[in-house]
């Protein structure tokens, strides 16, 4: 009968040290998943590899992008909306510069979005929605965006000028975007 028993105090013995290491091991788990959602939005809002904090500067609420070089040379800029609501960029424009069109943009809510131009510099007015009015209530650009340059890009002769080459995107769909466009950014 002592065999029995300790038959039995063994078994229950070993299921108990097995579901309690299954608890142990199920904590961390559960943690690292919450650990690892928090890792993949920190790595959405990082500029993508190889885009560099240059060729732009915020002053008095405006996004002003300035080129390191212009003419033949396009630059190409990743946008990020660090707003958790959609924004609307205003290209302001020189009473003289009534020879091209304004290169508006909406951006969605942690969205990037990729401005490829070849323009001497470019200003920007970010405003986010409101009910009163069409243009939206104006926010400080610096606050609501992350901005970067890639400064080494090939462009093909087919895909220059001024435009909004990634509407709204992920990061890596937006890196993608560019590239089936035909654009290599380095």
């Amino acid at each position: 009968m002592n065999n029995k028993i300790k038959i039995s105090l063994s078994s229950v013995l070993l299921v108990g040290l097995w579901v309690g290491a299954g608890m142990v091991n199920a904590a961390p788990k559960s943690h690292k998943a919450v650990k690892t959602d928090t890792v993949k939005e920190e790595d959405e809002v990082k500029s993508p590899l190889g885009c560099r904090d240059v060729g732009y500067s915020f002053e008095l609420k405006v996004l002003k992008i300035l080129p390191e070089a212009a003419g033949e040379r396009n630059s190409l800029y990743f946008i990020f909306n660090k707003l958790d609501q959609p924004l609307k960029l205003f290209q302001m424009r020189k009473e003289d510069s009534t020879r091209s069109l304004y290169l508006n943009h909406t951006i969605e809510s942690h969205q990037w979005a990729v401005l490829s131009t070849s323009e001497k510099h470019i200003k920007y007015i970010c405003a986010k929605a409101d009910s009163e009015s069409a243009y939206g209530d104006i926010v400080d650009c610096a606050d609501s965006l992350k901005v970067c340059e890639y400064a080494r890009v090939k462009f093909g002769l087919n895909n220059r000028g001024n435009l909004w080459l990634v509407n709204s995107n992920n990061k890596n769909g937006a890196v993608r975007e560019v590239v089936n466009y035909g654009i290599i950014p380095r």
